[in-house]
This record gives C-alpha cells, sequence and structure tokens, in this order.
C-alpha cells in the first residue's frame, strides 16, 4: 500500500476503505485515503481535507462508512489535540462529505452503531484531556444529541459492544469494566476482570450470537498488557471470557494464547471461530513480534494453529474479513515514518481438503434477495440446500488500533426445501444493528460460500417478507 493504513473498513460493493490521515508522521500536511480492490490487487489513494489520523470509524446503515474526529496536533512536545470533523464516504462515488461537527475534539474515540441506527461516540482527546461527553449521533438529521458523560479511568480507544438488550458493554482496556445504557445515560459496574490490570492495545471480541445459545452475549478480551509510563509495555498471553446473559455474570479464564500479544488483532470468522493474529510480546519492539497466527473456537474453548504471517503486524495493523471469506492483513507502524507496506491475505483451513486441494464451496445464487427485514422470512436460492448446516450474517468490519468496532456474527434460523433455504432475519435491531451484512451458507463439512451482500433494516410496510429480485 502507498499510504499507512491505519483505518480500514470493509464497503457493501466488496471495497475496503484505507485511511492514514497525516500516516503517524509530523508534520505532514499531506492528508491521504484510499480504496483498495482486494479482487484485483489495486488501490487508489487521494487526498483529503483534514487529518483522519487516529480517528473512530463505523460503517452506517446506508452504507457509508463514517469517520469521527482524527488529529490537528501532535503530541509530544505540546499535548495532542482531537479533532471535532467528521465525514461520510461514499462509496460509488469514492468521496468525503463533511457531516455535523461533534461538540469537542476527539482522538482516539470509539463509535458504536446502535439499533435504531445512530452511533454512539465516546472518549477520545480533545485538547490534551479526555473527551468525556458521550455524544450519539443521527443521521437521519445529520444532527448531534448528549447522552451522557464517561466514567473515571475511561480509556482512549474503549472497547465498546451493542448488547441484544440495547446496552453497551465497555470491555477495555481498564479492568473495571461496565454496561452503558444510551437512554438513561447511565452506567453499571461488572465484575472487575481477572487480569486486574488494564489491558492497553489488546483486543476484545463479541462471540457469535447463535439461536442454539438463544443469542446469549459472550465477550472474549485477549492480550494487551499495563504501561508504568516508562518502560515498553510487556504483554501477556492470558484471554477471558463472560456471559453476560447470565443472572450473575462473571469472568472466567480462557484458554492462553501461543504467545503474549499486544497490539494483536481479532477477527471473527464464518462457522464462528476466530482468527487471532499479529501483535508482539513488547511494544512496538519487531524483535519480539508473533508471526503465529491461531484460530479459537468458542463451542471447544480452544486455540489451534492457524498458519504464520509473513511480515511483523504490530502498532496500526489491521486484520478484516473479506467477502470471499479470506482475511486481509495490512500495516504495522511501530515508528513514526516508517511502516509496513505489504498486504497479505490468509485463507482459513475451511477453504482446503485434508490433502490440501481447494474444497468445494456452496454457492448462493444472484437471484436471493438483496434486501431483508428484521423479523421476516426470505429465500436464499442454492442448489446445495439439503447440505447446508449453518446460516449466518457478520456484519462487515471497520478496524484501528487492535479493535474492531462493526464485527458481529448472528446466527439465523431456516429450513431447507429444493433449491431453497427459508431464512428468518433477525428479529430485534439490538442484536443485529441495521445496515450492510455478509450472508453466508455453510455446509455440512464447514465450508462457507462467498457471502451474498444484503441489506438489513425495518420494512415500512408491517408483517412484510422480503421478496426475490432478478437480475
Amino acid at each position: 500500500m502507498s499510504i499507512n493504513p491505519v483505518h480500514v473498513a470493509l464497503m457493501h460493493n466488496g471495497k475496503v476503505l484505507v485511511i492514514a490521515g497525516s500516516g503517524n508522521v509530523d508534520p505532514n500536511p499531506n492528508w491521504e485515503a484510499a480504496v483498495f480492490d482486494p479482487v484485483t490487487a489495486t488501490e487508489r489513494s487521494f487526498k483529503i481535507s483534514w487529518d483522519m489520523f487516529c480517528n473512530g470509524m463505523v460503517v452506517l446503515p446506508d452504507g457509508h462508512p463514517f469517520v469521527m474526529g482524527g488529529t490537528i496536533k501532535y503530541a509530544p512536545p505540546d499535548p495532542w489535540i482531537g479533532e471535532k470533523k467528521t465525514s461520510s464516504f461514499n462509496p460509488s462515488t469514492e468521496t468525503f462529505t463533511n457531516k455535523a461537527s461533534m461538540s469537542g475534539g476527539r482522538w482516539y474515540p470509539t463509535g458504536t452503531v446502535l439499533g435504531d441506527g445512530t452511533v454512539l461516540t465516546i472518549s477520545g482527546l480533545d485538547v490534551g484531556s479526555l473527551n468525556k461527553s458521550i455524544d450519539i449521533y443521527h443521521p437521519s438529521s445529520n444532527s448531534w444529541t448528549h447522552s451522557g458523560s464517561g466514567f473515571d479511568g475511561l480509556p482512549l480507544y474503549p472497547r465498546m459492544t451493542l448488547l441484544p438488550d440495547g446496552k453497551v458493554f465497555e470491555s477495555g482496556s481498564n479492568p473495571n469494566v461496565k454496561t452503558y445504557t444510551p437512554s438513561s445515560g447511565e452506567w453499571e459496574d461488572v465484575p472487575t476482570t481477572i487480569f486486574g490490570k488494564y489491558r492497553e492495545y489488546g483486543t476484545s471480541v463479541l462471540l457469535p450470537l447463535t439461536p442454539a445459545r438463544s443469542y446469549a452475549p459472550r465477550v472474549m478480551i485477549l492480550g494487551g498488557g499495563q504501561s508504568n509510563g516508562v518502560d515498553p509495555i510487556e504483554a501477556t498471553a492470558t484471554t477471558e471470557l463472560i456471559d453476560l446473559s447470565a443472572a450473575t455474570p462473571a469472568w472466567t479464564e480462557g484458554r492462553k494464547m501461543v504467545d503474549p500479544r499486544i497490539q494483536l488483532n481479532a477477527t471473527l470468522l464464518p462457522g464462528g471461530r476466530v482468527l487471532v493474529s499479529g501483535g508482539s510480546a513488547i511494544d512496538e519492539n519487531g524483535t519480539t513480534a508473533v508471526l503465529a497466527a491461531e484460530l479459537y473456537d468458542p463451542e471447544t474453548n480452544t486455540f489451534s494453529p492457524a498458519e504464520t504471517m509473513e511480515f511483523p503486524r504490530l502498532y496500526h495493523s489491521n486484520t478484516l474479513l473479506l467477502p470471499d471469506a479470506t482475511v486481509l492483513a495490512v500495516g504495522g507502524n511501530p515508528a513514526r515514518g516508517d511502516y509496513e507496506p505489504h498486504v497479505e491475505v490468509y485463507s482459513p483451513p475451511y477453504l482446503f481438503k485434508a490433502d490440501g486441494s481447494r474444497a468445494a464451496r456452496p454457492a448462493i445464487s444472484s437471484s436471493t434477495v438483496t434486501a431483508i427485514h428484521y423479523g421476516a422470512s426470505f429465500d436464499i436460492d442454492t442448489h446445495q440446500a439439503a447440505g447446508i448446516r449453518g446460516v449466518e450474517l457478520i456484519r462487515a468490519g471497520a478496524v484501528t488500533h487492535s479493535f474492531d468496532m462493526d464485527q458481529r456474527l448472528v446466527g439465523l434460523t431456516y429450513t431447507a426445501a429444493s433449491g431453497v433455504l427459508h431464512a428468518k432475519a433477525p428479529s430485534s435491531a439490538n442484536l443485529a444493528p441495521p445496515g450492510y451484512y455478509l450472508l453466508f451458507i455453510i455446509d455440512s463439512y464447514g465450508v462457507p460460500s462467498v457471502a451474498h451482500w444484503v441489506h438489513l433494516t425495518k420494512s415500512t410496510v408491517a408483517s412484510a417478507t422480503s421478496k426475490k429480485k432478478k437480475y
């Protein structure tokens, strides 16, 4: 890549928006972004009108990536000054349009798409100090409303996850994790993590929400480490899990990773496993880079090997699930002015037979609907209907700084008939916020299809069901 891929988001045309801004180079008035096409492995970079470096980014329900904040001034010697501008990106025209500014600057903020399609925005530095105001962006009116305030000890880039009950779970990097209710602006305590210290530049992932588990929300936290303010952070290999549907949620120890990791990434895959990759044992130290990736299976609570990365992936590295069920890995920027430009793609084991040859894949017909509505039935046309064991929606990712602000996997109920699967869309927008999703079908061997894009929205007609669109 010709620019430092600090921020990436998958768009519903299959291309990836890449944002560098000033790219961790100071001074650098040459602010840039790019569109990368994974199919052709080509990239088009272009100038942007303000520095979107270290922003928060999600994809709005209309499919447009939405950027919150960025950088006005680097530190040191002066404090960081965060940007209060916002912008949305049109995948068709490949252009940014500035939107309503926030009330204050935010450098290192987090955005979370809520069930009503609004965006909860939290944290980030304003003028050297934390912006504690929690605000909600309303895309329909291009306006902001105040929701509440952050708690003492709120970290930068807090790892926020929308839960099926409408609350938002904050899972780090702080050990005293909490849940937030957007409608009331109230925080509730959750038991402190077992690690008991900050997991700076660790990661968090909402494990698959499935009918078999009654869509119980389980969150896993991995790696990271606590800074002493002087020495480089030493990472932990530990992981923890919590079931937030339990009457009394509590953290349990997960399996340890193959090595300690900080600045790692965790990406949900079709079928429910999680690809854990990148990072290093000591922060921003390439000699301690962890090249060995691993796959976590939530059903067996085990890790298994997942090949070796070609390049160290440290600070400002990202991984992103692609529509063909492979995973894009980009970036790595342990020192200002020096980043890893190579792109690599991981093909998970489900794409191969035991002898190493390519597996035959189920296929979703292009005649399948592209619009689905909450609680409504819809048909998936496929010649392999009889051999399908799973139907899943995976929200397209938006990743930066070791956390994907958008990804989630929701399993669907379905029945099979001749040449068709009769599936039912999620019943709740808190279970699956409105927007574009990758629809996968998975056969009895665990092999996923290439994804079919669907747009999940509230129906405009009462009790409507999706109808087929012919091509």
